[in-house]
Order: C-alpha cells, then sequence, then structure tokens
C-alpha cells in the first residue's frame, strides 16, 4: 500500500489493535487526512508520513513491516518488540532481502545459504534455534523493536522503539497491583476482540487459556466455540501428564462454549513431512503438532482468528524451573553434594506408575548438586552438553549454552528469579512458543493472538517485582488472585501443565520414520550426525533413559534436511 503522497511504500504483515485510536489521534493533529479504507495498514503508513520513524513507537499489536520511501531511496524495517511475528533478513551481494519466511529469502536469485551446525546443535538442546539465528549462516531474524534503517542495501541508522514498555509503574501494594493486573488484563482481551471474522479459542484447560476465555466472554466478544487436544489415559501415565480435557470441558460449560477435542494419537509424528516447510527455522516441539491440529481443525469451521494464553508464565513467574532454583539455591554446601549423591542413586528408569515421578526427582537432585551454570542450564536444555556434542562428526565445531549463560551473566546476580523470566522471555517464549504458534497458525490460514503479550499489559508486568509475581512461592501469584472471582478453585490452583504431546511414550518404541531417518549407512552418508552415537542413544531410550525429546528434535532435523533443505 501507498500513502496519499505516493512517496512511501508499505509491506506489511500484522494486526494493530490500537488502530482506531491512532486514526483519531492523526485526525486531531492533522487535517486534509483523506482515507481511502478502514485498514490499520493505512493508519500505520500514513502515520509515518505525518511523523517519520517515532510514530510507529504508538503501535500495539503484532507486526512485521517494511516502508520505503521513493524520495530518499531509503528503506525501513521493524519487527513488533516481543517476536510475536517474525521477520528474517540477509544481507548480501549488496542488497538487504527480508521475508516472514525463510522460503522467502531461499527464492532470492543468487542467494548464498549455509549450514550452521551450531543452530542444529542448538535445536537438539532446546528443540529451537535461538535468536537471532537461523539454520543458515547468512540469514538472521530482525531484533525486535529495532527499525533498521537502509540506503543501497547498507545500513544507515537504527532507532530503538517502545521504550515505554520498561517504564516502570509505581504501586500502593500488593492489593493495588492485582487490582490493576486485572483491569488492564480485562482491557487487552477486549482490544483483541475486534474482528469482522469468526473467532475462537485454543483452550487447554489451564488457567491462561482459561484466563482469556473468561474475559473474552466476559467483554462481550462473538465467541461461540473452543478447541483442546486430548491424550489417551495409557499416554498421559506414562508421560505424567495430567487430564486436561477434563478441566477444558469445565471451562467450556460454565462460559456457554461449545468444545471441540482433537484426539491425539501415534500417528500424529508422521505429519513432520508435511510440517517441515513451516518449522524451516530450527522449530522441533511437538507442541507445533498441536497447534496445527487446532488451528486447521478451526480454519475448517470458518474461523479466522483464535486467542491463546501464551506469555503469562514468562511474564509472571509460571514454570517449574523458578521454584526449583529458589529452592535449590537455598541448599547448604553439604546438602548439595548429597543431592547430587542421591540423584546418581536413583534408577533411569522404574516400571509402572512412579516411572515419570522417579525422572523428575532425579533431575532435580542431580540439578541440586551442580554449580550454578551447570545447574541453569541443565533448567533449560534436554540433553547433557557433551553428548549432545559428541552427536556431530564435528563435535568440536558445535558446543552447548554459551549463547544463554552470556545473557544470563550480562544481567548479573541480583534476582535470579527476575532474570530467568527475562531469560524465557528470549528464548522459550520468542524463540520457540511464539514461533511455532505462528507459523503452524498461518500454515492453516489463521491469525493467532497473544493477549497476555499486550503492550499496555506487557508494561504492567514488567513493573511488578519478582518477588509479587511468586509471593510465598506461588506461580503468577498475580493471575491466581485476579481470577479467584473468574475461575473455579480447581483450574487456578491445578498443577502446572505444558502443551506438548506424549512424546516420551510415542518415542519408546521404533517406528517406521525412525528406521527410515536414523539409518546408520544414511547417516553417515550425509556427514552431519554421528551415526554410532544416535545408535547408542535410541537404544538407551529403549531401555528407559529418557532421551525422547533429543530423538524428536533429531528426527526433525532429518525431515527438513530432506525435504526443504537439500
Amino acid at each position: 500500500m501507498v500513502d496519499a503522497s505516493e512517496r512511501f511504500v508499505i509491506s506489511y504483515n500484522g494486526e494493530i489493535y490500537n488502530y482506531s485510536e491512532l486514526k483519531t489521534y492523526l485526525e486531531g493533529q492533522y487535517s486534509g487526512i483523506n482515507w481511502k479504507s478502514s485498514s490499520d495498514t493505512e493508519v500505520i503508513v500514513e502515520g509515518f508520513a505525518l511523523e517519520g520513524v517515532s510514530f510507529l513507537s504508538r503501535l500495539n499489536g503484532i507486526f512485521a513491516l517494511g516502508i520505503f520511501d521513493r524520495l530518499e531511496n531509503c528503506l525501513h524495517v521493524l519487527r513488533d518488540p516481543l517476536g510475536i511475528k517474525p521477520l528474517f533478513f540477509s544481507e548480501q551481494n549488496g542488497s538487504v532481502i527480508f521475508c516472514s519466511e525463510l522460503k522467502g529469502l531461499l527464492a532470492v536469485p543468487g542467494v548464498q545459504r549455509t549450514l550452521r551446525l551450531q543452530s542444529l546443535a542448538d535445536q537438539v538442546a532446546y528443540m529451537y534455534v535461538p535468536e537471532p539465528h537461523t539454520p543458515y549462516v547468512e540469514f538472521e531474524k530482525f531484533e525486535p523493536g529495532l527499525c533498521k534503517s537502509y540506503i543501497a542495501g547498507k545500513q544507515v541508522a537504527s532507532a530503538k522503539l517502545f521504550e515505554q514498555l520498561q517504564s516502570p509503574m509505581d504501586f500502593a501494594s500488593d492489593e493495588d497491583i492485582v487490582a490493576r493486573f486485572s483491569q488492564v488484563f480485562s482491557d487487552a482481551v477486549a482490544r483483541q476482540l475486534v474482528a469482522d471474522v469468526p473467532m475462537s479459542l485454543m483452550l487447554s484447560g489451564g488457567l491462561d487459556s482459561s484466563a482469556v476465555a473468561v474475559e473474552a466472554v466476559r467483554r462481550g466478544g462473538n465467541i461461540r466455540d473452543a478447541y483442546t487436544i486430548s491424550f489417551s489415559a495409557k499416554d498421559r501415565f506414562n508421560d505424567l501428564q495430567s487430564d486436561d480435557l477434563s478441566f477444558a470441558r469445565l471451562i467450556a460449560s460454565r462460559l456457554g462454549l461449545e468444545l471441540h477435542v482433537i484426539e491425539a494419537h501415534r500417528d500424529f509424528i508422521s505429519m513432520l513431512p508435511e510440517l517441515a516447510g513451516f518449522m524451516e527455522d530450527g522449530i522441533s516441539d511437538p507442541a507445533a503438532i498441536n497447534t496445527y491440529l487446532i488451528c486447521k481443525a478451526a480454519r475448517k469451521s470458518g474461523v479466522k482468528v483464535m486467542l491463546n494464553g501464551q506469555g503469562a508464565d514468562e511474564f509472571l513467574g509460571g514454570y517449574r524451573r523458578y521454584s526449583a532454583e529458589r529452592m535449590l539455591r537455598a541448599l547448604p554446601g553439604p546438602a548439595r553434594s548429597l543431592s547430587r549423591l542421591a540423584g546418581s542413586a536413583l534408577p533411569n528408569h522404574v516400571p509402572g506408575r512412579m516411572n515419570a515421578i522417579n525422572r523428575r526427582l532425579k533431575k532435580l537432585l542431580t540439578l541440586g548438586g551442580q554449580e550454578r551454570d551447570e545447574r541453569m542450564l541443565g533448567m533449560y536444555t534436554w540433553g547433557a552438553k557433551d553428548r549432545i556434542s559428541r552427536l556431530f562428526v564435528d563435535s568440536a565445531s558445535v558446543s552447548v549454552g554459551g549463547d544463554l549463560l552470556s545473557r544470563l551473566h550480562a544481567m548479573g546476580d541480583h534476582d535470579v528469579i527476575a532474570n530467568m523470566m527475562n531469560l524465557d522471555q528470549h528464548y522459550d517464549l520468542m524463540s520457540l512458543n511464539l514461533a511455532y504458534t505462528d507459523r503452524m497458525s498461518m500454515a492453516s490460514g489463521v491469525e493467532a493472538r497473544v493477549p497476555f503479550l499486550d503492550f499496555e499489559l506487557v508494561r504492567l508486568m514488567n513493573s511488578i517485582p519478582a518477588s509479587v509475581k511468586m509471593k510465598k512461592g506461588m506461580p503468577k501469584y498475580v493471575l491466581k488472585k485476579a481470577m479467584e472471582s473468574l475461575l473455579p478453585h480447581e483450574v487456578i490452583y491445578r498443577e502446572k501443565a505444558g502443551f506438548g504431546l506424549p512424546l516420551r511414550s510415542w518415542m519408546r518404541g521404533s517406528n517406521e520414520m525412525m528406521r527410515y531417518y536414523f539409518d546408520e549407512a544414511r547417516i553417515s552418508r550425509q556427514g552431519i550426525f554421528n551415526a554410532s552415537e544416535l545408535t547408542q542413544l535410541q537404544n538407551e531410550n529403549l531401555m528407559g533413559v529418557d532421551h525422547s525429546s533429543v530423538l524428536f528434535s533429531l528426527l526433525c532435523i532429518q525431515v527438513w534436511l530432506e525435504s526443504v533443505h537439500q
């Protein structure tokens, strides 16, 4: 789209939730604006034409955009400050190229690409490639909230926008925090209910998605149904997963919503070749399959917009590792030594219902006996760093955890829980959860919205002390207190549950895909992974040592290498 003067041209993907307010603002500040449409795109480009780069800081939404100034021959590129929407770029051959998908960059004639082995190692370790990296050396992701300006393919300026999200707010008391959070959260959900197409909900039955659901209904959203995933009792038992379906049904019933249930089964893994093109930037979390199936079913029923509960854990202190780290740091030296001994004494596998509990306890005790950096790395990765390095033929060229620990060290050690939440906002939220949600929803023709990441709410959450977010050791204390009058007690105070598939159960046995992609002769010809180490990993997994996540990442990489890269 071009502005009225035809000087500025915009390429844009996303949704601006406050565009009506911005339109009113522009009309109040400037006379003679002749609007040609009712779109948010026109508000962006006309606002930019009138006020320049600074206007972009007023946006509240999910977006990636490029604006070209025909007069100055200058390109301005920006991604939303939370990284909700993807934006890839490469500077080569005297040009800068950018796109919402890697495959767009690869389509440019003459573009160079080199497989980045460190990215593959990171994917095995984390189930994703941490930003700004991608699977290719020459391609990176734009830093969120940083507007870069280019002339003739060379960067000439950069401006850090949205500084207001870090502007601290003052509170009179903890009760004031809860009250103000309740109002701002409700308003955030209301802003994201604006749509002229059918809307629905991703409803896991957990606190976060239930909070979004109840506010969406309270604020008059045109929502009639919700979607969820269910697992068999056997798979839930083997993976120590809670019965999410019963909670999702409870919330749907309370809110008068029709609940569509998608039943998960082992054949879901066979979908990886179909999804490889959408998991192109190094995603191998099985939750991506959940999201794809939910969005695909919703789109088939005519739904084009879905709300979800992402962002609450990372900004409000919801992950188990926060509580675990606080507890382990309090242990005296002798207790740490005993913790490591106790962890090593526990078996890798026990038969029956105690196996999943044994697995978690063994990891916790083992982490308790480690030094800070090793312990922290163990909380974020799915396998031992030395073991992951040995999976590569050129093991000396890869490592695990360097970027994560550098980021952690740069934050200092004054508030470890606040630092871990900051780390998760960059790693698990931006590089993984938001990434797979965008890819899988867009692949289905659905727009996924995240009310917890509304900019006004983010500013408020950034101002809340970590000690209040986890008051008296309670994860997400503020959200739980805010929801006490709106949600059933058993939903608010249920055990934390993830949004994954029963991967341990599914990867325990051999299957045709693993036999094909992990064939030793095939792996050896490829020359990237150590075939004997990979076979040993599979054998240990069959014997009860849990390598399911590492093996699933390796499987995703192999599928991607065959169907997309090669």
